[in-house]
C-alpha cells in the first residue's frame, strides 16, 4: 500500500515537472517571437522618428546657414552701392586722375570705405575688387591663408558671372596658398557685378571666405565624427562637404535626392532654402543606432529566460497558503504607489511571510517618514541658499554713504560726478530689497542703465551699448538683481582683454509664453568647459577666479533659476572664441497689473 502511495506520488510529480517544463517552452517561444516582432517594429519606429528628428535639425542648420549668407549679401551690397566708392572708382577711371599721387590718394579712400564695412565680418579671408579688364585696381585684401587670385581663376569667376545682373554667385574652388602643404586651400568664392544706380557696370566684387564659413552653422549635422553634410549652390554645384573624398557618383546621387532615403547604412535628408535657393543633404549613420537596438535585443532575450526559470521556480515552491498574504501585499504596494504611505497590510500567518508583512508595514512607515523629512530638509536648503545669495547684494551702510556724498557734490555743483554718485546709489538701494521680492523688467534694464553709466564714466571710453525691449515685456515679473551679474561678467571677462570697439547689447521679448532676455557682447567668447562650468552640468565644478576662489557670479543666476522656477526655465548660453557670447535668459512670462512706458 506505501509502495502504490509512493509510486503515485511519484507519478504526480513526474506529471507536475513536465508540466512545468511544458508550459516554460510554450512561454519561451510565444516571448521569443513575440519579442523579435517587437523588435522589428520599434526598430521601424525609432528609425522613423531619428527621420523626423534629423529632418528637423536639417531644417534649423539651413535657416541659421541662409542668416549667415544674407549677412553676406549685405556687406556686398554695402560696398556695391556706396556712392563713396562709386564716386572714387569713377575718377580713378576718368584722364583726371593720372597723378600718381592722387591714384594713391583715391586708392586710400577705398580702402578706409571697406575697412569699415570689413571690421563686421572677419570671417572674410579676401576682398577684390576687379576693373572691368580683370585686373584688381582698385582694392584688394588678402590674408596669409590664400594668395591673390591669378588671371585663371578670375576667367573662371567672370564665366560664372557673365549672365548674372548683379546676383551673388557662390562657387567653392582650390586657390594657391603659402601654408598648405598640397599649394592649395579650399576656398569659398563670392562674387558680383558692380553696377550704380544707373545699372551701369563699373567693377567686379570678388569675397573669400574659408569653408569654416559654413562648417561653423553645420556642426550639429556633423558631431560625433558619424554624419555626412553636401551643401550645393542655386545652380547644383557642390559648394561646401565635410567628406571630400565622396565619390561623384554618390554626390550626383545626393544632388539629385528628394526625400529621405537610406544609402550606404546613412539616413539622408534634404533641405532647400526659400531665400538662398541652397539645397543641403545631411546624413546620419544608423550603424550605431542598430547595434544599440541588437544589444537591446539581446537583454530582452535574456531577461526572459530569467524571468521563465524563476517562473518556473516559483510554480513549483507555490502554494495556497502563499496567495492570499501575497495578495494583501500586492495591493499594499499598489497603494504605496500611488502614494498612500499610511497603509498597512494584515498579518496572517506566522512564517517568512508575515516577517514580509512586517517588513513592508515597518518601510512603509519609514519611507512615508523620509519623504517628510527630506521635502522639510529641501526647503530648508532652498531658503538658506535664497538667503546666502541675498546676504552678498545687503551693504546698508554703502547706500547711506553713498547718499550722503552725493548731496555733497550736488550742493557744491559737481553735477557729472554727482550723478555717477546717485547711478550707484540706486543699485545698492535696488540690492537691498529682499531677493524674493519681484520686480519688472522695465526697473530691471533701469538699474543695468545705471550700471552702464557708471562703466562708461569711469572705464569703458569705447563702449557701445543697446538696450531693447518690446512694449508688452516692459511689464513682466522678474526676480531681483539678476540680470546685473551676467552684465558684469562682460566687462569683468569678455571685454578684459578688448581694448576697442566693444559692442553690448541687451534686448528682452516674449515668445510661446516665455519671457527671453538676451546680453550679447562683442568681446572674448568662451569654450565648451567654461560654458558647462557656468551652467552646473554633471561633472563640472565651479570656475575659479585669479586669487583661486570660486566664481559665484554667472553661476548664481543659474541656481537661483533653478531653485525658483526650475524646468523648463533656464539659462542658454551660446558663445564662439574671439567672436563673442549670447547668454538668454528663459524664463515665465507673468505680466504686471501695472503699465507704463517703452525702454527707450
Amino acid at each position: 500500500m506505501r509502495s502504490w502511495s509512493r509510486l503515485l506520488l511519484s507519478i504526480n510529480r513526474s506529471f507536475r515537472v513536465k508540466l512545468i517544463l511544458s508550459l516554460s517552452v510554450i512561454i519561451l517561444l510565444a516571448f521569443g517571437v513575440t519579442g523579435y516582432l517587437t523588435y522589428r517594429y520599434n526598430l521601424s519606429l525609432f528609425e522613423e522618428e531619428i527621420s523626423k528628428q534629423f529632418s528637423s535639425t536639417n531644417e534649423e542648420a539651413l535657416a541659421k546657414m541662409d542668416l549667415k549668407v544674407q549677412e553676406v549679401v549685405r556687406i556686398s551690397q554695402t560696398v556695391v552701392f556706396n556712392p563713396e566708392i562709386e564716386k572714387v572708382i569713377t575718377r580713378i577711371n576718368s584722364s583726371e586722375d593720372s597723378d600718381p599721387f592722387n591714384l594713391y590718394y583715391n586708392k586710400k579712400q577705398i580702402e578706409e570705405q571697406i575697412f569699415q564695412i570689413k571690421s563686421d565680418a572677419p570671417y572674410i579671408t579676401g576682398m577684390y575688387l576687379y576693373d572691368l579688364k580683370g585686373n584688381p585696381s582698385y582694392f584688394s585684401y588678402t590674408t596669409s591663408a590664400i594668395n591673390i587670385p591669378n588671371e585663371s581663376v578670375f576667367s573662371t569667376i567672370r564665366s560664372k558671372i557673365n549672365d548674372t545682373y548683379g546676383d551673388l554667385v557662390w562657387i567653392n574652388m582650390p586657390l594657391s596658398s603659402s601654408v598648405e602643404p598640397s599649394g592649395f586651400r579650399n576656398t569659398i568664392i563670392v562674387a558680383r557685378w558692380m553696377k550704380n544706380s544707373a545699372l551701369n557696370t563699373y567693377g567686379v566684387l570678388v569675397m573669400a571666405f574659408d569653408e569654416s564659413f559654413f562648417s561653423g552653422s553645420l556642426k550639429e549635422l556633423t558631431k560625433n565624427g558619424e554624419g555626412e553634410v553636401y551643401l550645393f549652390n542655386k545652380n547644383n554645384e557642390l559648394l561646401f562637404s565635410n567628406t571630400p573624398e565622396s565619390s561623384v557618383d554618390k554626390r550626383e546621387r545626393l544632388k539629385n535626392l528628394s526625400q529621405t532615403q537610406i544609402m550606404d547604412q546613412h539616413l539622408f535628408v534634404q533641405g532647400q532654402s526659400e531665400v538662398t535657393s541652397f539645397k543641403l543633404v545631411s546624413g546620419t549613420s544608423l550603424t550605431a543606432i542598430q547595434s544599440k537596438n541588437r544589444d537591446l535585443f539581446q537583454k530582452i532575450v535574456i531577461s526572459g529566460l530569467i524571468s521563465i526559470l524563476l517562473t518556473s521556480v516559483l510554480i513549483v515552491l507555490s502554494t495556497g497558503n502563499l496567495l492570499r498574504p501575497l495578495k494583501d501585499l500586492l495591493q499594499g504596494l499598489r497603494k504605496v504607489r500611488s502614494g498612500d504611505f499610511d497603509t498597512r497590510i494584515e498579518i496572517r500567518t506566522k512564517d517568512e511571510l508575515a516577517y514580509i508583512g512586517e517588513s513592508f508595514n515597518a518601510m512603509a512607515e519609514q519611507v512615508g517618514r523620509l519623504i517628510k523629512e527630506v521635502y522639510l530638509t529641501q526647503l530648508s536648503e532652498k531658503e538658506a541658499e535664497l538667503k546666502a545669495l541675498q546676504a552678498q547684494l545687503n551693504p546698508h551702510f554703502l547706500h547711506n554713504m553713498f547718499n550722503e556724498i552725493y548731496w555733497k557734490l550736488y550742493l557744491q555743483d559737481e553735477i557729472e560726478t554727482a550723478a555717477l554718485i546717485a547711478a550707484i546709489s540706486e543699485m545698492l538701494k535696488y540690492s537691498l530689497m529682499p531677493v524674493r521680492t519681484l520686480t519688472t523688467v522695465r526697473e530691471e534694464f533701469q538699474q543695468i542703465r545705471n550700471y552702464l553709466k557708471v562703466q562708461k564714466e569711469l572705464f569703458e571710453t569705447d563702449l557701445e551699448t543697446i538696450i531693447q525691449a518690446d512694449d508688452d515685456v516692459l511689464n513682466g515679473q522678474v526676480m531681483r538683481s539678476l540680470l546685473q551679474p551676467l552684465v558684469e561678467n562682460v566687462f569683468m571677462h569678455a571685454f578684459r582683454n578688448k581694448v576697442s570697439h566693444k559692442v553690448l547689447l541687451i534686448k528682452a521679448s516674449s515668445r510661446d509664453g516665455f519671457l527671453e532676455i538676451e546680453v550679447t557682447d562683442n568681446g572674448c567668447g568662451m569654450d565648451e568647459v567654461a560654458i558647462s562650468q557656468i551652467l552646473g552640468f554633471e561633472g563640472s565644478s565651479l570656475p575659479q577666479r585669479s586669487d583661486g576662489r570660486e566664481s559665484l557670479g554667472v553661476r548664481s543666476v543659474v541656481r537661483r533659476i533653478e531653485l525658483v522656477y526650475g524646468t523648463p526655465y533656464r539659462m542658454e548660453i551660446n558663445s564662439v572664441i574671439e567672436s563673442g557670447t549670447t547668454m538668454r535668459l528663459v524664463l515665465p512670462f507673468v505680466n504686471n497689473v501695472e503699465t507704463g512706458g517703452s525702454v527707450a
